[in-house]
């Protein structure tokens, strides 16, 4: 039941993430909406399968674990390759 709840919770934050992307007018905010977005959902839909399976809790702490290191790093990638790129907030190039 609980776990149920979480894994809607976490499909809702993927399709608010991508409405965000969809809405949002400039690459930086695309990247924020998504990166955070993102990371709550895999995190929500995580935690839904630690309850659902417990036998299998110490690969999704492991899988979380590195969600939490690797997404933002990605995203910080992204803002800076954009950075260099010219891309300035509000989507004009310098």
């Amino acid at each position: 039941m609980i776990s149920d709840i979480l894994f809607y919770i976490g499909i809702f934050f993927f399709f608010i993430g991508s409405i965000g992307m969809l809405t949002m007018k400039d690459f930086y905010t695309r990247v924020q909406s998504a990166g955070i977005a993102d990371t709550i959902g895999i995190f929500t839909i995580l935690l839904s399968f630690m309850i659902k399976s417990p036998d299998n809790i110490g690969k999704l702490v492991l899988i979380a674990l590195l969600i939490l290191i690797i997404q933002p790093v990605i995203s910080h990638i992204l803002a800076w390759g954009a950075s260099r790129s010219d891309i300035k907030v509000g989507g004009k190039k310098k």
